[in-house]
């Protein structure tokens, strides 16, 4: 662990390749480099490389800092790694807001070995805020002057979704937006977009964005949409991940928060070829152990056609650089051996 009362002062040694990649990314930010080079995630496929300017990180690290309220002097933590857009950003936050900055090496449960104190705005990825949140931890030592706890990088299941007493956010954004323009709260199932935020459906129901962020150009996403208002949208899945088994396409979205509300465990849901089905809807579940499911429950909440045909139990899944589940090369790795 280490405390920073600001990034703008001189920055110590680097005690770990995580605080060297971190006072790197400082040091060129204070000395004016204009473009910083990304990766996406890879959840999707492949990582590409994105290279974003100073400027549209400079606008996102304001139009979050106007949307908390944040304020010189707040305290920020990090444990994501800043090579990833999620953890430069707050980097970005810390050096255009002058906040403080706590620096935890990335792992499950950031706040494990962190004595008290306050924490105005972190961000995680939702298998953290798991983790944390099944450790018992008195959130109280820590959140309770917070201003925004971000939660984002994958979909937050409804099990993680309470309210807190201090503000949660499930954010929405990618590499290509800087990070987050959108947000939603624990009681809602509309996304908000921010200040300075358009957005619009294309053809094929996938989410169009405009902003500064995106230099005011429309880009279209590979997330399907519904708009339920001006600025409100509800996300319903993902494009390149529809299952058309039996002659129906399938969204595994739904069926992953159905089985998640009832596990803690990690899980996806995939199509695997099958000579019947076409491709035949699969239940990957990342234990050594077969799990008893409610089946009740299950039935109520999926349509027949939905309910896996199928549950794989895997000792581990394979995960990409950011840390998230990859199923494409989990399932590749699966049809391999079987």
């Amino acid at each position: 662990m280490r405390i920073l009362h600001s990034l703008l002062l001189e920055l110590p040694p680097a005690e770990s390749e995580f605080e060297q990649q971190v006072f790197e990314f400082c040091q060129k930010w204070r000395e004016g480099q204009t473009a910083f080079l990304f990766h996406s995630s890879g959840s999707t496929g492949d990582p590409k490389p994105i290279l974003i300017s100073r400027e549209r990180m400079y606008a996102s690290a304001k139009m979050t800092g106007e949307w908390l309220k944040l304020a010189q002097g707040d305290v920020a933590l990090l444990s994501l790694s800043p090579t990833y857009i999620a953890g430069a950003m707050l980097l970005v936050r810390a050096l255009v807001l002058d906040l403080g900055l706590i620096l935890v090496e990335p792992c499950q449960n950031p706040l494990e070995n962190l004595p008290p104190m306050n924490i105005h705005l972190t961000s995680f990825v939702p298998t953290q805020w798991n983790t944390i949140l099944a450790s018992g931890i008195n959130f109280k030592n820590y959140f309770s002057t917070a201003k925004g706890i971000l939660l984002g990088g994958a979909r937050v299941s409804d099990k993680l979704r309470m309210d807190m007493g201090f503000p949660v956010y499930e954010t929405y954004g990618m590499t290509e937006t800087v990070s987050h323009i959108a947000y939603r709260v624990w009681n809602q199932d509309h996304f908000q977009i921010l200040p300075g935020v358009q957005i619009a459906v294309s053809d094929t129901s996938c989410l169009l964005i405009c902003s500064v962020l995106t230099e005011n150009k429309w880009i279209q996403t590979r997330d399907l949409v519904e708009i339920t208002a001006p600025g409100r949208f509800i996300l319903t899945g993902r494009l390149d991940r529809v299952i058309n088994s039996g002659g129906l396409k399938i969204q595994p979205e739904n069926i992953e928060q159905v089985y998640s509300s009832l596990t803690n465990v990690p899980l996806f849901v995939a199509g695997i070829p099958d000579d019947f089905w076409g491709m035949k809807v699969v239940l990957f579940v990342e234990s050594v152990e077969a799990i008893v499911w409610d089946t009740d429950f299950i039935d109520s909440h999926l349509a027949s056609a939905e309910v896996p045909k199928e549950i794989v139990y895997l000792a581990s899944f394979i995960k990409t650089a950011s840390a998230k589940i990859d199923p494409t090369k989990t399932v590749a790795l699966y049809l391999n051996s079987i």
